[in-house]
């Protein structure tokens, strides 16, 4: 539109300045010729060249164009690329339909009414169909007018199930929520929701005191308890390492007691074999095959010498 009006413009001074010089007669014939002719090919040639020009219309890539006509919005939009508007009187805005990273703080409230501060990042893009949609009912300022108002009651709505503690701990599961709820909420207005993520949660001042102090003291408690554990599992070791050598010195007093007790065995039952074997015949062949033929001599305080018989020999 605004390419045409100054079309017209164009041509409405030209031909002012083409009537003047005709009727004035203000320059020699012969110049006055040429000027007139000029200004007679300005006056046209101007406005057609702007008129036929504002036909083709490029848009850039990752955009759209919405035609408005006296403030009417076309509903279907026209694609990136060269695109011929035959109508030179529509206006083509310029919509940007690429991911856009959004970063805002929200507050809100947990169910235990504590205050959350909630730093969000919203990748988002304008849904091409429907453009034209958004740009009638919208307006291109669509961050402030609906991003961030539907961010605030998602986030409000999904923290008030959540205890501060919960919060904390869940805080993947609180992400997919308010991810999954606002994609349902800026769908019904042309916004294609990509990603929402928690940057950053912080809650009073006074409350993360008391739960760094709460964090101390747990970590205190599980040191206690690691330290205990250990200990339990040194006493654990010292015993078991006592006990094997109990038990090794048992089982080495068993083999000795085991070991004399099969030798007592052994002797016991070679000397009974032995005495088994020792009949009176035999000890008395024991007694000739050690003699060596002489005869005892004891002397009784006389010159007489006993005879000893062995017994079982002959009598010389």
């Amino acid at each position: 539109m605004g390419k045409l009006i100054f079309a017209v413009i164009v041509f409405v001074v030209g031909f002012a300045v083409y009537s003047v010089l005709t009727r004035q007669r203000l320059l020699p014939p012969a110049i006055a010729t040429v000027v007139t002719r000029l200004v007679l090919a300005f006056t046209i040639g101007i406005p057609a060249f702007i008129i036929l020009f504002s036909v083709f219309r490029i848009i850039p890539a990752g955009h759209v164009g919405v035609k408005v006509l006296f403030g009417q919005v076309e509903p279907q939009p026209l694609r990136e690329g060269l695109n011929v508007v035959l109508n030179p009187l529509y206006d083509v805005v310029d919509m940007d339909v690429r991911v856009v990273k959004h970063t805002a703080r929200y507050d809100a409230a947990s169910k235990d009414l504590q205050a959350v501060h909630v730093e969000m990042v919203l990748n988002y893009r304008v849904m091409p169909d429907r453009a034209p949609e958004v740009y009638r009912n919208i307006g291109l300022n669509f961050s402030s007018v609906i991003i961030d108002p539907a961010a605030q009651e998602v986030l409000k709505a999904n923290t008030a199930t959540h205890n501060a503690e919960e919060i904390l701990l869940q805080r993947p599961q609180l992400k997919s929520d308010v991810q999954r709820d606002l994609t349902v909420w800026l769908a019904k207005y042309g916004i294609d929701m990509k990603e929402a993520a928690l940057a950053n949660i912080r809650f009073d001042p006074a409350y993360e005191k008391a739960v760094e102090a709460k964090q101390i003291e747990q970590q205190k408690a599980e040191q206690k308890r690691y330290e205990l554990i250990q200990a339990q599992r040194q006493a654990e070791i010292v015993a078991a390492e006592a006990k094997g050598k109990g038990d090794a010195a048992l089982a080495e007093a068993r083999g000795v007691a085991d070991a004399l007790r099969l030798k007592g065995e052994a002797e016991a039952t070679y000397n009974a074999r032995v005495s088994a074997s020792l009949t009176p015949v035999l000890i008395q062949q024991q007694y000739l095959a050690r003699w060596d033929g002489r005869l005892p001599q004891y002397s009784f305080g006389g010159n007489a010498v006993p005879f000893v018989q062995v017994p079982g020999a002959p009598t010389r």
